[in-house]
């Protein structure tokens, strides 16, 4: 039996409404024990997200109420300057499921998107791997349900490290190419790199940015340090300096959240295309997690992802260790027109 329009409130979610913020954790807890493989949601993490968005991007955080209780949540991403709007979350009560709530949170997504001048939705559906676990086909079947199609950007590959049984750190961390010096970093960047991390990160290595755009957007680093700090993580980097100039040629980085200490997230590797060749994408990474596990030696498992047609980069992981789990497929679908 579908749960009636009367009976579903939509409410805001906010930081201080502690009832309700319990209730949200609570939830997706549970919609993690039947979700694809991802590391278990760490509370401290997600209460912070209420408060500090990534850069450059506001959230519209909501939940749906049935006899009081929290049984959905949306969350709505608005990348600035876009006409998009993400749905990075779209959550049911597992049992509460086949009831209409579904569809009720993504009518309410649309209704949103409208009302902050967005015309179109997207989101990221997890699909098998041909040589991955079978994933549920439930989501891409709501999506498709919902009037969303596939999109023509590049799904992302998910790939995960098991350090107990994948050792890439067995012969050593490679020797540093001559001509190059590699330095560390915790959470925060050094000023020296804050804007140089902003240009590798802006530009994926591809050439140079806009110092004039403030200070390549007064600097992207410190604005992702701001919502680290905030949300309870931490980070690690290791970056590789070319010798006769000064340059940052590039960095990579892994974060933590507070509750998971099993659990690492390998982030952003980028070298700036006149410094490769040398191998080091191999070497920052390797020397990365060398320092990781310095400092965090309970990491045993090591996520991240690429987009599809990145082949270089995920054949450098799949070398460390790295298997590809399950993809990331992106579907996009009309916010229709404004009221």
């Amino acid at each position: 039996m579908n749960d009636t329009a009367g009976e579903l409130e939509f409410v805001p979610l906010a930081a201080n409404d502690d009832e309700t913020v319990g209730q949200w954790l609570d939830l997706m807890a549970l919609a993690a024990e039947t979700g694809p493989r991802a590391a278990p949601p760490c509370n401290v993490d997600m209460v912070g997200s209420l408060r500090f968005a990534p850069p450059a991007t506001a959230l519209d955080d909501w939940v749906v109420r049935s006899g009081g209780r929290v049984v959905g949540a949306l969350r709505l991403a608005l990348p600035d300057g876009a006409p998009t709007a993400r749905v990075d979350q779209l959550l049911v009560h597992p049992g509460r499921r086949r009831r209409g709530i579904g569809r009720a949170l993504w009518a309410h997504a649309r209704e949103l998107a409208r009302k902050h001048d967005r015309t179109t939705l997207t989101a990221t559906v997890v699909e098998s791997l041909p040589s991955g676990p079978a994933q549920d086909p439930g989501p891409a079947a709501f999506a498709a349900a919902m009037g969303a199609h596939r999109s023509d950007i590049p799904a992302g590959t998910h790939q995960w490290l098991d350090l107990d049984r994948h050792d890439p750190l067995a012969d050593g961390v490679p020797a540093v190419p001559a001509g190059y010096s590699l330095v560390t970093w915790g959470t925060i960047t050094p000023d020296e790199y804050a804007v140089p991390v902003s240009e590798l990160e802006l530009s994926l290595g591809a050439g140079p940015v806009d110092r004039a755009a403030q200070e390549v957007r007064t600097s992207y680093a410190r604005q992702f340090e701001t919502m680290r700090v905030g949300r309870g993580r931490r980070a690690y980097h290791t970056g590789a300096v070319h010798d006769a100039t000064g340059a940052l040629a590039g960095y990579t980085s892994v974060s933590k959240t507070t509750g998971n200490p099993a659990y690492a997230l390998q982030g952003m590797t980028v070298v700036h295309r006149e410094h490769r060749g040398h191998a080091l994408g191999t070497l920052l990474k390797l020397a990365n997690l060398e320092y990781v596990l310095r400092h965090e030696p309970e990491v045993r498992l090591v996520e991240t992802a690429n987009a599809e047609d990145n082949h270089p980069m995920i054949a450098v992981n799949a070398a460390l260790g790295f298997e590809s789990y399950d993809r990331w497929v992106f579907w996009t679908a009309e916010a229709g027109p404004s009221d």
